[in-house]
């Protein structure tokens, strides 16, 4: 009994020793490096702002080469001559990446050793470490949360395998659209445009991505651009960063820039048009060449002469030593405008092996995923066959995933809401591409405001698999709100807001009635284009045609669950108001929530207005709108406009850059959040009702012909 008493007083003298030990505060961190890690770019530039970024957290002593101090990181020596290439068969080629850390307590130091196979490998390694180990979140571009480290925070003995999911990872920025970084990529005059550009390219290194690209536009400064430009795209490559462009064969939609102007009447005129251009935009030194060879998303063009000129680009952009990429639409062949019906173009074998070069890139739209039964979107009822054209493909080419992290144009940050099922959709399909060896994922970025920045860091840090200590990491849609709310309670009403949005929102599908008809659903019937979920009943059938039954059906169906999802989502949000937090990133959230639910609310109130009305005009009688439903949305959508002032006032970005109206390089004359500014959408709604105006240009604010290309 005295032995075990005897033993039991030594083990907790000992442990307590040890953890008196860790708490001791840190005074000096030394990285171990050889020169030639500090003399390649990749490793040199992460391995100085690593330095920066642990001074600023530690506040002691960050060097290097200082085998004394308490703490050492110590970096592997990387055989530049035999460095590993872990591609599969992929004509785009980039060095492994895959990394691992090892802990042990010597000589009262604690070593941390680097594993990598490259000089990339290093900055990811790095930068991983900070993020997923440190405590450092790098979940913005304009902001960074920077820990208090006071003492050592990670045991003294472990072992963490880190492995890239996808061999190339990163994210286009639709500059189609005015969203942040539009100005600073394609306005040669845009103040401090190029310092805005490497604070970009400063967040994918930091978050373990390679791969950039934006859409050029026909609106450019050709004279200037080139030498503006390639001062972002040569930092890019430096820090490990595959740079690429969106461009078009002759695509004639939002001032796409286009390969070939006009329409030549021969095939050789095209290629020399298309030849001086490549010619040009080589010397900026891009990578890769994300080419659109269709005139519009939904048509195909002249299949014959558009596979010839596919394959002379893919020749022409190889021997600038660059790669070719197109992408597969979410439209299915069979419902493009396609003019007199064609057959597809039979390839011999030497154009197979020039097409085999070619990269593709699968898309998918909006909130939902390539697997799930529903996704009403372009003309389809889920996007499976997606999915089919993947595990074609995936055979023959370089395949990349390619779905998007937010929807400009009437969907989801133009309303604004907040949708948390994006983190779902987002999550379960780089499981399943991961599942599929695809060998890239590209997420499509349409701005980062009303926490879409959420979606795209979570993006990037799920594209990473983790073991530690010979244990799987889980992965979880909300897993890494932590920085918004660090309490279990909050991150568990999160969750549970998630669950609710995923049902009613995406799964009873009333994203169809809170997302506004966009210009072609109040098309005339032949030009109804569709993109997004549409209602069931228009606004104007409801009003003129709709019968007993299928108002009873939108009651149910429709205003019912709308309110029902107002309800239980305020409860929710009263929870999370409850507990305690207080940073400007939980707000944002907050206030994004919040909005939704409100939007959902106002929705409410413009359908029961539709119906009383029909059923007063079915019943005949006179209808006075007794119930105040249009009086109703207006005090919705002025306390929903409350909300979205104090949200400017967290933008990161001007707000005369994001919601106000200016000359934009796109198609658009204003901000991404213009619409935003003044809840247009909402009041679109509202004064619809009251003037009973239904066409797609009451109170349209788009140029139509500019957008679809009719008008410079």
């Amino acid at each position: 009994m005295k032995s075990t008493l005897k033993l039991h007083i030594f083990l907790f003298i000992f442990f307590n020793c040890l953890f008196l030990n860790n708490l001791k505060a840190i005074e000096s961190i030394s990285i171990i490096s050889n020169s030639a890690n500090l003399s390649h770019s990749a490793s040199a530039k992460s391995i100085d702002d690593v330095k920066a970024l642990l001074k600023k957290s530690c506040n002691c002593i960050v060097e290097l080469n200082n085998t004394k101090a308490e703490i050492l990181l110590i970096l592997p020596e990387i055989d530049s001559l035999n460095i590993s290439i872990q591609n599969n068969n992929a004509t785009l080629r980039y060095p492994s990446q895959d990394y691992s850390w090892t802990s042990k307590f010597s000589s009262n130091q604690i070593e941390l050793r680097l594993e990598a196979m490259s000089y990339e490998g290093i900055s990811f390694g790095l930068y991983g470490l900070l993020q997923e180990k440190l405590g450092f979140r790098f979940y913005h571009p304009k902001q960074t949360f920077i820990p208090e480290i006071k003492n050592w925070p990670l045991t003294e003995h472990f072992e963490w395998k880190v492995k890239a999911r996808f061999n190339k990872r990163g994210f286009h920025l639709h500059t189609m659209h005015p969203i942040e970084l539009t100005e600073a990529l394609l306005n040669v005059k845009f103040e401090n445009g190029i310092e805005e550009i490497k604070s970009y390219i400063d967040w994918l290194a930091r978050n373990q991505q390679n791969y950039f690209e934006f859409n050029l536009l026909e609106s450019i400064e050709r004279k200037k651009w080139i030498p503006y430009i390639k001062q972002a795209v040569d930092y890019g490559k430096s820090r490990g960063i595959i740079m690429g462009v969106d461009i078009s064969l002759h695509m004639i939609q939002q001032k796409a820039f286009m390969l070939y102007r006009n329409f030549p009447a021969s095939i050789l005129s095209r290629k020399k048009q298309i030849e001086k251009n490549i010619n040009w935009l080589s010397q900026a030194g891009f990578d890769v060449y994300s080419v659109e060879f269709s005139t519009t998303e939904f048509s195909s063009g002249n299949i014959r002469k558009k596979k010839k000129l596919q394959l002379y680009l893919g020749e022409l952009i190889e021997q600038k030593g660059a790669r070719l990429f197109g992408r597969e639409h979410v439209v299915q062949k069979e419902k493009l405008l396609a003019g007199k019906k064609q057959r597809e173009y039979v390839m011999n074998e030497a154009e197979q092996a020039i097409d085999s070069k070619r990269g593709l890139l699968v898309h998918s739209v909006m909130f939902y995923n390539v697997s799930e039964n529903k996704a009403p979107v372009y003309k389809n009822a889920n996007l499976r066959h997606m999915l089919d054209v993947f595990n074609k493909e995936v055979k023959l080419r370089e395949t990349w995933y390619y779905p998007e992290s937010a929807y400009w144009i009437t969907f989801d940050n133009s309303v604004p809401m907040t949708l948390l099922p994006y983190l779902n959709a987002r999550l379960n399909d780089i499981v399943l591409m991961d599942s599929l060896g695809a060998e890239g994922h590209l997420t499509f970025s349409s701005g980062w405001e009303w926490g879409y920045w959420l979606t795209d860091w979570s993006i990037a840090r799920w594209s990473w698999s983790q073991q530690f200590n010979g244990k799987n990491q889980e992965v979880q849609p909300l897993q890494y709100v932590d920085i918004l709310a660090p309490e279990n309670n909050s991150i568990k009403t999160l969750q549970q807001l998630l669950d609710l949005q995923q049902e009613y929102i995406k799964e009873k599908e009333l994203i169809r009635y809170m997302a506004p008809q966009s210009f072609t659903d109040e098309l005339p019937a032949f030009l109804k284009l569709e993109f997004q979920p549409r209602p069931i009943y228009s606004n104007k059938f409801l009003l003129k045609k709709a019968m007993p039954y299928q108002l009873d059906t939108l009651k149910k169906n429709v205003i019912e669950p709308l309110l029902s999802f107002v309800d239980k989502s305020n409860l929710l949000i009263s929870q999370l108001k409850s507990e305690s937090y207080s940073n400007a990133e939980m707000e944002e959230i907050m206030n994004g929530l919040e909005i939704t639910i409100l939007r959902a609310k106002h929705k409410a109130q413009i359908l029961s207005y539709y119906v009383e009305k029909r059923e007063a005009s079915i019943n005949k009688t006179t209808f006075n709108d007794t119930n105040n439903r249009l009086a109703n949305a207006a005090k919705i959508s002025e306390e929903a406009l409350k909300i979205v002032k104090k949200q400017e006032k967290l933008y990161r970005y001007p707000n005369k850059l994001l919601s106000e109206k200016y000359k934009s390089k796109t198609a658009y004359n204003f901000g991404y959040l213009y619409t935003v500014s003044n809840l247009h959408y909402w009041k679109r709604e509202e004064e619809q009702a009251l003037k009973k105006k239904y066409g797609p240009f009451f109170m349209n604010i788009m140029d139509v012909w500019r957008i679809i290309g009719l008008k410079n």
